[in-house]
């Protein structure tokens, strides 16, 4: 019987959980607010202007925050599939926050130019620490 050596995670892939982690909870609380918006506008009669695609979008993101925070747990155990959602999903974190500077840009309300930036510098960060060779090798048995 092989003795199997405990390894420590590099410090940058602790970082890319940790922001994981910190994107999963933000994304909860997105979710949560949106779908606690949209039901007490309705309640007290006010006018959603779509209520089907702002529950559907609550829902994607309570989703997108449940499979990062089950990958997170598993990142220690270094399965490749985790490194797989991770990237998957900074991917397209980076491609929405790349529609947040559009949005920024045409000048649309409710659009905070420090969100959109910290939207992009995030999933970058997170990303790079990620593709990096020590990344991609803690991921790969």
């Amino acid at each position: 019987m092989a003795a199997q050596v405990l390894e420590r995670m590099p410090g940058r892939v602790k970082f890319a959980v940790a922001g994981v982690w910190a994107q999963a909870v933000t994304n909860l609380v997105a979710g949560g607010s949106v779908l606690s918006e949209v039901d007490s506008r309705l309640d007290h009669g006010q006018e959603v202007a779509s209520p089907g695609l702002a529950r559907g979008l609550a829902y994607f993101s309570i989703a997108v925050a449940v499979l990062l925070a089950v990958s997170s747990l598993f990142a220690q155990k270094r399965f490749g599939w985790v490194w797989t959602v991770f990237v998957i999903v900074e991917t397209l974190a980076v491609v929405g926050a790349l529609f947040g500077i559009l949005a920024v840009w045409l000048g649309l309300q409710g659009v905070s130019e420090t969100s959109v930036v910290i939207s992009l510098v995030l999933p970058l960060a997170i990303g790079g620490a990620l593709i990096t060779g020590r990344g991609q090798d803690w991921f790969s048995r």
